[in-house]
């Protein structure tokens, strides 16, 4: 079993890394790539960790896989950390490998572990605190307790979910039989986390509290249904696969581990109410999951062998078939473009954010640009990050409040183009015999009228991908509008620098 486990987990790390390179870098991933062009201590929607993954590597952009080398790391970590954390709980290396294998072959994780978003980072610190607590608690040696701290600092600048991590790890260890490890050292892994968590703290006591006022309010919309937390679970069975979900739940009914349970149910409680009030994505369960994976292995250890056998079979031959087919999409790019939602997973590129921007986009937007000395326009933070990645276009883009806000240190706020070119899936101005036009986007055409001595509706510009298995991705218009004779301050109008216009603020929270 031992290395056939470890076979699976090298096998689907290759699988990962081959989808890694092969998939265009989403808008999301050009926005987190922006980031690490631009260190600092913190930024707008997320701790600063994901950026700090790219960072040796944000001088690439000829393939995706060095965006994304970091997170297929953490992947690697993060499986490694949890079957460690079981095998630890038990004493038995098979709690280990059944761990192992639930994380490598559950689909949802390999999302994770590829794209280049929070959710890597997050689930590797995730399981390493898991290790960290219980080699602590089993060692008692002041170093184990430092890198505990580590471990626990990594989570919380990684995602905003980590203070349910700390919130379970604290109630854990205020069990009579756990209160001594407060004076053995655990005190002083809250201080290193303390330390190594204040600069981000500090900067956004410097910037309004943004990262928590983005996690904690813009970003929950209420839409209240009595009946979406049972389509949340039931899409959860399809991203995770049937089996691993329902082996999951077993274990949060009844966990056999009291690190488990505290460091699972309680957000995974949250989740399931916030549910009721807002929707919420498939991948906000990432941290909780990974508990549960430690608590299958240690649920499996004690069972009889004929209750293993059906235990192994129901749990794994599930994910075993749906894994190949997530890897066979992700070998050809025009399938892959997914969004998770409660329903599951749809293929499309519509909605207010960009999941990717189509290469030549990039390159006939960049000739014309340069042609007319302008400069390039959108609306979209993840947009503009992707047409710079794929043509070196510099990211300018309006009408957002903490992300534009954010932005403006990204490029030269003294330049004074022609020209200004902007680029959006909708057209600026409703063209009379031009339905395709309509309705327009009256709010930004009474901005640059105020930036610009004239505006023109310019081309509009389609485009489309078929993959080598004959699947086409629906084609996507993307409209043009010409900014002459821009005002000094054309770009300062343009990015509502004297207040943001509250449908904006609205459609950031909405969309993220």
């Amino acid at each position: 079993m031992k290395y056939a486990t470890w076979a699976i987990v090298a096998f689907v790390t290759l699988l990962r890394a081959i989808a890694a390179a092969k998939v265009p870098l989403t808008g999301d991933e050009a926005y987190y790539w922006e980031w690490a062009k631009h260190p600092a201590l913190g930024y707008a929607d997320h701790p600063p960790m994901v950026a700090y993954l790219i960072l040796p590597f944000a001088w690439a952009t000829a393939n995706p896989i060095w965006i994304r080398l970091g997170f297929l790391a953490c992947g690697v970590i993060a499986t490694l950390a949890a079957a460690a954390t079981a095998r630890r709980l038990t004493g038995d290396e098979r709690a280990g490998m059944v761990t192992a294998l639930a994380m490598m072959l559950t689909p949802m994780l390999s999302v994770g572990f590829v794209i280049a978003t929070p959710d890597g980072p997050l689930m590797a610190a995730w399981a390493c605190v898991l290790y960290g607590t219980v080699r602590a608690m089993q060692s008692r040696s002041r170093a184990d307790f430092v890198l505990l701290g580590v471990a626990l600092a990594a989570a919380l600048l990684s995602k905003m979910f980590a203070y349910a991590l700390v919130a379970g790890i604290v109630a854990w260890s205020l069990a009579p039989a756990r209160r001594a490890l407060w004076r053995e050292g655990l005190w002083l892994s809250f201080a290193v986390a303390a330390v190594l968590y204040a600069p981000f703290v500090a900067w956004n006591a410097s910037h309004h509290w943004v990262t928590f006022a983005f996690a904690f309010e813009q970003r929950h919309v209420a839409e209240p249904s009595p009946i979406r937390p049972l389509t949340y679970l039931i899409a959860l069975a399809g991203a995770y696969s049937p089996g691993l979900w329902v082996a999951a739940t077993i274990v949060a009914m009844r966990p056999r581990n009291a690190l488990v349970a505290w460091t699972a149910l309680p957000l995974l409680g949250l989740l399931v109410l916030l549910n009721f009030h807002e929707r919420i994505e498939l991948h906000w369960v990432f941290g909780p999951y990974i508990s549960l994976c430690v608590g299958m292995g240690t649920a499996f250890a004690p069972l009889a062998q004929r209750a293993r056998v059906l235990w192994a079979t129901a749990a794994a031959v599930p994910a075993a078939v749906l894994i190949p087919f997530l890897f066979a999409a992700s070998a050809f790019p025009g399938q892959l473009y997914m969004q998770f939602r409660q329903t599951g997973s749809t293929l499309r590129n519509t909605g207010p954010f960009e999941i990717f921007t189509y290469w030549p986009l990039a390159q006939d937007v960049r000739r014309m640009a340069d042609a007319n000395d302008a400069v390039v326009v959108t609306d979209g933070y993840g947009f503009s990050s992707s047409l710079d990645y794929e043509a070196g276009i510099p990211p300018v883009f309006i009408g957002y409040n903490a992300q534009g806000q954010e932005a403006k240190r990204w490029y030269d706020r003294d330049m004074h183009p022609k020209r200004i070119l902007f680029v959006d899936k909708e057209a600026l101005i409703a063209v009379p015999g031009r339905p395709e036009t309509k309705p327009g986007r009256p709010d930004f055409e009474r901005r640059f009228r105020l930036a610009c001595g004239h505006i023109e509706p310019g081309p509009g510009l389609e485009y489309s991908y078929t993959d080598p298995t004959g699947h086409t991705v629906p084609a996507r218009r993307y409209f043009l509008t010409w900014c002459d004779e821009p005002r000094p301050n054309a770009l300062r109008i343009l990015r509502w620098d004297d207040g943001v216009a509250q449908a904006s603020v609205d459609h950031v929270g909405a969309a993220r």
